[in-house]
Order: structure tokens, then C-alpha cells, then sequence
């Protein structure tokens, strides 16, 4: 037997010895892409994701571009953020010390972490196989996911979402212990490493230092908030929130950091399923609630499928060859939203039918969407009802008020209209469905929308958290509550496996088809 452990042991030296790397992980295999070219369009932006299952351990990390940049970190710990395509991001933080040297100051810098934004292709260059392995440091998930939200939108992004780069560009964007922070725009090819000044005093915000006495403050504030005004208890009569307080308050009052007392006040939360609560720290997003939402709509596919799109801001339009027209309204956002729409509409006038695409809307002012659907319907339609907290009881609850679009402008569209809905739209989109659901030439066609809203007021708690506290319950025209039922279309669109790829969007092409059957029979509603 001891000369078979002496065998074993001999091949492990060997093996480490020779740089073999027992237990490496080869992160293009993990998160492998097709990918061999950028793809920088909007239209084309990927939804990421980070889990813990994301954390990685390096026993390295170096990165270097000529005499102009040479980062140096020893045992470290990474994530990495993917999308369908393969990897796009990743956090470094050293375990030991991390050296960044460059042009930008005198001698080597401290790092307290390192963002990068590369080609998915390109991962196991960067970090080769023999310095990674697992498991990572799960603890800093939480950290990593910080930093990811509070860098994503510097570098090869749109909206928060990730655009693919080529595979000669890298960011390396480094927050220096001593404070500034060191953003290089890197053109590997070119072997030149361009430093963008603008973002030095924009360093990610840490997490303030916990104490047990701003713990207990910060729990018992949230708790409290939800007990006195949250509205929708009443539609979720299994959730005791008394025996979550008794559950979750001697794990917050324990917590050795900021962060986990927010991991602990989001996984109290997370049994209300509401989109609308939201966590936050330091001015970064803690996860609470997400339920799956499928996409049925692909923007890359707009122009193929339309002709000459144009855009007026936000609002991408086009009209068809056979005059058809098209609006898309991505958000209620922004006071320009209702001039922009009724400039589009204009170019409206003499079309034979048109298309309102809401499918990625995910909400924003309602009072701006009443707007938009007032050069719609005829006359005023009560299109919701509100309902509110009003006493301490999570049964006291408010009558039902009116909610009314009334219509607006010198002149309505009172040709054939097919608004396109979807998973995806959100809160004030939904009451914009509701609202033209009472315009008498609009039919709504594709999936149910999302189920979520709250009209929430924003509290803010000890230790730079704030937590959001939906106010209300929706209601739709027909009394039902809106929340995870969502507005039923009343043409239902069910996609084949391959309808929103490549340059396909059988949903828009279905509507246009409709609204061109309707324009060939002489219908005046398009139904």
C-alpha cells in the first residue's frame, strides 16, 4: 500500500512540477461561444448573468500591453459574467496584493479590483487553464455582482446589456485602493492601451462598516415599512410575516458585514414574489425577486423585416412599402416620450394600418403613457382600478379608485392599429395595454404580459440601504387583480422554437400580414 501512496504522490509532484495544473478549468469550455467578431448593435445587446456558481479561484493574473500597462495580481478570486454567447466579463479581486503599473502615475498602484470586458473567444487567454480552479470565494459573490452593475455601463454596453467587442479590444478598468480608478481602453493588436481620465473619481461606493446597532435599525425600519403599508398581503395569505421577522431578524442582528445583512433582508423578501421590491446598497442593486420572462420580440430583425427603420430618440418607426407603419415605445421615460410619439404620428396620417410595438416596454410614468393612448380612444375609458394600504392591519385596505384615459390631441388614429404585447412589458406598460384596450380600432395581439405592479414609495434605511414598498394593488378593467396574471392579448401569438432569430420576428410579420388582409378587405377595425 505505501508504495502505491509514494507512486501518487510521485505523479502529483511531477504533475505540478511540470506546470500540468491538476483540478485547471478550462473557462472557454465552461462558457464556450461561436462568436469570432464583435457584434456592437443595440438591437443585438445580451442579457448577462452571474450566479456563485461564476466564482472562480487564480492562482495568477497578469496583463500587459507594452510599456504602457502591466497589471501583476498573485492568488486571487474571479467571476465571470455570461451571456448566451459565452462569457463578456469578469471581476478580479486579489487575495494577495495587486500591482498596477502605467503611465498614469509615478509607481506601482495598490488594486482593490479589476474589471474587464473582453471577447467571449478570448477568456482562456486571459485566464489561461493551469491558474484557475475551484472553488472561489463565495462570499464575494455578492461583491462582484456590485461591481459588475456599477462598471457594466462604462464599456461595451447598451442599456446595461452587453455588446460583444472585437477580440483585439479589452477594458481593464481598476479601482485603486488609494482611490482613483484606472480605466484603459486596450487594442491588443495594436499593442496600445488608451487611459480615459473621466472616470478617475467614479470609483465603485463600498458598503459602509456594519455595527450590531445599525443592523438591528436597518432590519427592524424594513420590516416595519412592509408591515405598515405593503398592499398586496392580502394576495399572498400563505406568507406569515410575523414568523419571517422571528426567522430572519437574529441572522441580520449576527451579520459580520453590510452585505450579508442585505443577502439575509433579500432572502426575507423573496417569499412576496413582487417584481416592484427592490434592495439596494451603497447605490448598487441587490437581487430580491426575478421569475423567468420570455422574450417574444427581436429588434435585430426590424429592418429586414420593415424597410427603412428610422428613429426619433427612443422610438424606433418605419413605414412600409405598402404604407404600413410601425412604432416602437421602449419605456415611459422622460418628458420628450409624448413629442417624440406624436412627431412620429404625423408621418401616420396616410397609412393604411399601424403597428404599436409595447413587447420590451418595461414601464416607467403612467402619466405619460395616458398620453400616448389618448390619441387613441374616442372617449374617456376607465381602463384600472387602484387599491391602497390604510391602517395597520395588512387587511386595511382603501375602495377602489378609477383610473380614466381621456382622449388628447387635435386629431385621433382611427385607422386599424395591432399592439403587440408580451412577458417582457412591465408596470406602466401594462396600464397602457388596459388603456387602449378601450380604443375600438386596436386589437392586442402576441403573450400575456408581465403581472407586476406597485406604485412603491422608496425608503431609506440605515447603513446607505434603501428598500422600495409597493403601495397598491392593480386592477384591470374587468376588476382582476393584475399581479402575476398579467393583460390577456385577445389574439394569442404561440412562436415556433426559431421565430425571434436571426432575422426573424414572426409576430411583427404576423400583425403587418393582418393589418394588410384588413387593408385589401376595406375593414375599418382591423379585426
Amino acid at each position: 500500500m505505501w508504495k502505491r501512496i509514494l507512486f501518487v504522490n510521485l505523479i502529483l509532484a511531477v504533475a505540478v512540477a511540470g506546470g500540468i495544473g491538476l483540478g485547471a478549468i478550462e473557462l472557454s469550455q465552461r462558457y464556450s461561444t461561436t462568436l469570432i467578431a464583435g457584434d456592437t448593435s443595440g438591437e443585438r445587446a445580451r442579457t448577462w448573468e452571474f450566479t456563485e456558481r461564476d466564482g472562480f479561484r487564480l492562482s495568477e493574473f497578469h496583463f500587459e500591453v507594452g510599456d504602457r500597462l502591466r497589471l501583476t495580481v498573485g492568488e486571487a478570486d474571479v467571476g465571470i459574467g455570461h451571456c448566451a454567447d459565452g462569457a463578456v466579463w469578469a471581476v478580479v479581486i486579489p487575495r494577495e496584493e495587486g500591482k498596477l503599473v502605467s503611465p498614469t502615475a509615478q509607481g506601482p498602484e495598490a488594486v482593490a479590483h479589476v474589471w474587464l470586458r473582453f471577447h467571449p473567444r478570448e477568456i482562456s487567454k486571459l485566464f489561461p487553464p493551469d491558474t484557475v480552479s475551484t472553488p472561489g470565494a463565495t462570499n464575494l459573490s455578492f461583491r462582484m455582482r456590485a461591481i459588475a452593475n456599477a462598471k457594466m455601463r462604462s464599456s461595451w454596453q447598451a442599456n446595461g446589456k452587453a455588446l460583444i467587442s472585437e477580440p483585439k479590444d479589452v477594458t481593464v478598468d481598476a479601482d485603486i485602493k488609494a482611490g482613483p480608478r484606472r480605466f484603459f481602453m486596450v487594442d491588443r493588436q495594436a499593442g496600445k492601451a488608451e487611459y480615459v481620465a473621466a472616470f478617475e473619481k467614479r470609483v465603485v461606493k463600498e458598503a459602509p462598516a456594519i455595527t450590531a446597532e445599525l443592523a438591528a435599525k436597518a432590519f427592524d425600519q424594513l420590516w416595519e415599512a412592509f408591515d405598515r403599508e405593503y398592499a398586496m398581503f392580502v394576495l399572498r395569505p400563505e406568507v406569515d410575516w410575523l414568523g419571517l421577522r422571528e426567522q430572519y431578524r437574529p441572522r441580520a442582528l449576527s451579520s459580520k458585514t453590510t452585505e450579508e445583512l442585505v443577502r439575509v433582508c433579500a432572502e426575507m423578501l423573496r417569499p412576496l414574489r413582487d417584481l416592484h421590491v427592490w434592495l439596494s446598497v451603497a447605490g448598487n442593486d441587490v437581487p430580491v425577486f426575478n421569475r423567468e420572462r420570455i422574450a417574444n420580440a427581436n429588434p435585430a430583425a426590424f429592418r429586414s423585416i420593415l424597410g427603412d427603420l428610422q428613429k426619433n430618440g427612443p422610438l424606433p418607426w418605419a413605414v412600409t412599402p405598402d404604407k404600413i407603419g410601425f412604432v416602437a415605445i421602449y419605456g415611459w421615460n422622460g418628458n420628450g416620450v409624448v413629442a417624440r410619439f406624436d412627431e412620429v404620428l404625423e408621418k401616420m396620417r396616410d397609412v393604411g394600418g399601424l403597428v404599436l410595438d409595447v413587447r420590451l416596454n418595461g414601464g416607467g410614468s403612467e402619466d405619460l403613457a395616458k398620453e400616448v393612448a389618448g390619441r387613441f380612444v374616442k372617449k374617456e375609458f376607465v381602463y384600472g382600478y387602484s387599491q391602497f394600504r390604510n391602517g395597520p392591519n395588512h387587511t386595511n385596505l382603501t375602495q377602489r379608485y378609477e383610473r380614466a384615459v381621456k382622449p388628447r390631441g387635435e386629431w385621433g388614429f382611427e385607422k386599424p392599429v395591432v399592439l403587440l404585447i408580451g412577458q417582457k412589458c412591465m408596470s406602466s406598460s401594462e396600464s397602457f395595454v388596459a388603456m387602449m384596450s378601450g380604443a375600438t380600432n386596436v386589437i392586442i395581439m402576441g403573450d400575456h404580459t408581465c403581472g407586476s405592479s406597485g406604485n412603491p414609495r422608496i425608503v431609506q434605511l440605515p447603513l446607505e440601504m434603501t428598500v422600495s414598498v409597493p403601495r397598491w394593488i392593480d386592477y384591470l378593467p374587468d376588476g382582476t387583480a393584475l399581479d402575476e396574471r398579467g393583460f390577456r392579448p385577445s389574439v394569442v401569438f404561440t412562436p415556433g422554437s426559431a421565430a425571434f432569430q436571426g432575422e426573424r420576428d414572426e409576430l411583427l410579420s404576423a400583425a403587418l400580414e393582418r393589418l394588410r388582409r384588413s387593408s385589401r378587405s376595406g375593414s375599418s377595425n382591423g379585426k
